[in-house]
């Protein structure tokens, strides 16, 4: 049985679940600050009630973990391509997309060193800088 559902009921879908809660949440708000606006005791009264309720919403509440709602929502592709028939074309096919995922390992690699070659070469670049704004500062203050 999953989190958050009764044997006697069926599993409400993930997507119905957070577009529920994103209008709840919009009515909420819209209707806590207009009451305020308007009634001001009353205002707050019904911002703390919506709040009590925001806390017994699952999502909200810690009783639904957001991880399974962004995989429910997300289509179900398979890990794994299916089979084309022919077996020289899936060997070929399996060969480069190895190859590719390879290169873009090496890629992301050459990124990183690429970024942190940058960042070495701003920090020595702010590091002259200071250095010179304070040799420039001494010889101004002993003249």
């Amino acid at each position: 049985m999953t989190q958050g559902s009764s044997p006697n009921h069926a599993r409400i879908p993930t997507s119905v679940q957070v577009f529920s809660i994103i209008l709840y949440a919009g009515f909420a708000i819209s209707v806590s600050i207009t009451a305020m606006a308007m009634f001001g005791l009353v205002g707050l009264a019904l911002a703390a009630l919506f709040a009590w309720q925001w806390g017994r919403i699952p999502a909200v509440s810690g009783r639904f973990a957001l991880e399974t709602g962004v995989a429910a929502l997300r289509p179900d592709v398979p890990s794994e391509a299916p089979s084309s028939g022919n077996s020289s074309f899936d060997a070929y096919r399996a060969t480069l997309l190895d190859r590719l995922e390879k290169e873009q390992s090496q890629f992301d690699g050459f990124l990183d060193r690429l970024r942190d070659a940058k960042d070495k070469h701003e920090f020595d670049q702010f590091m002259d800088d200071r250095a010179r704004d304070q040799r420039r500062t001494i010889t101004t203050a002993e003249a």
